[in-house]
Formats: C-alpha cells, sequence, structure tokens
C-alpha cells in the first residue's frame, strides 16, 4: 500500500484523533503497528480531513513508528510540538486484521491419522469442531470490529 505525508497544525483543540498499537500492547495481534482508532470531530485531524481511523502511522516528524512502543509513539505526539508531520498507510488496520484472521484460521492442529481409518473418528470430530470454533470466532471478532466494538480499549487521546 502507498503511504501518505500528512503535516498537522495541533491548535488550540489538539490533534483529535486516538492511536492503539505498539510492540508492547498489539492493538492486531502479531503486529507492532500504531493505528489510528478514532478521529474527534473537533481537532487538527478532523479539520484536515485526511487523516482516518484505520490508518496506520509509520512516521512521527520522521520518526519511524514501526517497531516502537506504544508509550514511545506517545511520548513523540507529545513533544512534537505545534507542526506534526506524519506518514501513514490509510486503511492498514483492515488489512492487517484480516492478515491476522487467516493466520488464525490456518493454523490447523496436527492430526494423528486413526488405526481403523474410519472417517468419523474421534480426531477428526475434534478437528472439525475446532475448524467451526475458529471460524465462529474469526466471524465475531470481525463483526465487533467492524461495528467499532474495540474502538476505545487502550486507546490513547493525542
Amino acid at each position: 500500500m502507498e503511504s501518505e505525508t500528512i503535516e498537522l497544525d495541533r491548535g488550540d483543540k489538539g490533534l483529535g484523533f486516538n492511536i492503539k498499537g505498539g510492540t508492547d500492547q498489539q492493538h492486531i495481534p502479531s503486529d507492532d503497528g500504531i493505528f489510528v482508532t478514532k478521529i474527534r470531530d473537533d481537532g487538527a485531524a478532523a479539520v484536515d480531513g485526511r487523516l482516518q481511523k484505520g490508518d496506520r502511522i509509520l512516521e512521527i516528524n520522521g520518526v519511524d513508528v514501526e517497531k516502537v512502543l506504544h508509550k514511545q509513539a506517545v511520548d513523540l505526539f507529545l513533544n512534537a510540538g505545534n507542526q506534526i508531520v506524519l506518514k501513514v498507510v490509510h486503511g492498514a488496520e483492515q488489512e492487517a486484521a484480516a492478515e491476522a484472521a487467516s493466520e488464525v484460521a490456518n493454523n490447523k492442529p496436527k492430526t494423528t491419522s486413526s488405526t481403523d481409518g474410519d472417517a468419523n473418528s474421534g480426531s477428526s470430530r475434534k478437528y472439525i469442531l475446532l475448524t467451526l470454533t475458529v471460524a465462529a470466532v474469526i466471524i465475531g471478532v470481525f463483526v465487533a470490529y467492524k461495528k467499532g466494538k474495540f474502538s476505545n480499549l487502550n486507546s490513547t487521546k493525542l
């Protein structure tokens, strides 16, 4: 995906968005990225209009934040002054979530073949049940994600 550089002026209302993520508190399993989780109506991001919920932040004022602690990213924002230059990838959160769900779905448990060759053996039934359970969880998480159920968990306002 292509990145975009966005310049924001903090102004009186602040930057006006929340972030989640980092190497210490992944927003999406197996992804250390920093993601925009909310755009507040009165902040610089909403006024500018380019930064969107779901964008991955790659750089803050030229500093790479792809593999940093959450607090390090927050500190970069807090100490950035009035002019902030962000390098972002739009819509990256949805793509990262889909990749994480795919990894979970493809992480199939090893099964042993039945000694009698019966297709309805206990291990086959357990594998089918496990597969259906994983699929149901993935669908449930995706639906909750789309409805914004996770939007305010461990989110930092900027």
